[in-house]
Order: C-alpha cells, then structure tokens, then sequence
C-alpha cells in the first residue's frame, strides 16, 4: 500500500497518519484506488483528469477546497455510488475530512469516458 503523507504540520506532530491510498486495479480504460483519509486530515492539493465513480465504505462528508477559497461540502453515504465529474482544465482543489472519524472511500476513473459516451 502506497501511503502519502498530506496535511498541516501539527496534524503530523500530533502522530496523526497519513492518507492511505492504494491502487487496486488500473488499465487503459478505469483506475480503482482505495483512499482511507483520517479524522481532520486534509489532502493535499490535487485534480482529477477524469469522471469518477465514488463509493464510500464508511459514509461521511468531504471538504472540497478551491484554490479561490471558496469551499464545498461533498456527502458520500455508506454504500452509495456517486458521480463526479472531472475537474475543469487546470483547476485544482485540496480534500479535508473535518469530521471525528476516518473516511474510506473507493474511486473509479474512467479515463476513456469520451470512448464510453459514444
């Protein structure tokens, strides 16, 4: 499993974890990565290239950070698939999970979704 240390430092002080995020399967079509981010843990800042399917295994809310300040609350219940669209051209954003428990999530890229739609 590929860990990636992300947040502020005093979360890294206090001996909080960091994101785990693991690639569970990936070809030229889809990427399927497991992400458990920790209770007030924040990511760093990152886009996505492609339309998403996300499901969470723990349910909880995310953050959604923009680079303008402005903030979004994204919901992912327990067991539910969600949609997401890819981030616009350049445009990138941080994730922090402001609540007291950890948020497992599963993501689905669908890198040809252009190839898919047709």
């Amino acid at each position: 499993m590929r860990k990636i240390l992300v947040g502020m430092c005093c979360l890294a002080a206090c001996g909080i974890a960091a994101v785990e995020s693991e690639i569970q399967f990936e070809n030229d079509q889809v990427r399927a990565s497991k992400v458990k981010i920790m209770a007030h843990e924040e990511m760093e800042l990152h886009r996505y290239d492609y339309p998403r399917v996300v499901v969470s295994l723990t349910g909880g809310t995310m953050t959604r950070l923009e680079e303008d300040e402005s903030m979004t609350d994204v919901d992912f219940p327990k067991g539910k698939a969600v949609f997401r669209k890819a981030d616009p051209a350049g445009q990138f954003h941080r994730s922090a999970n402001r609540t007291c428990k950890p948020i497992e999530l599963i993501i689905i890229e669908l890198k040809q979704s252009q190839a898919l739609a047709k």
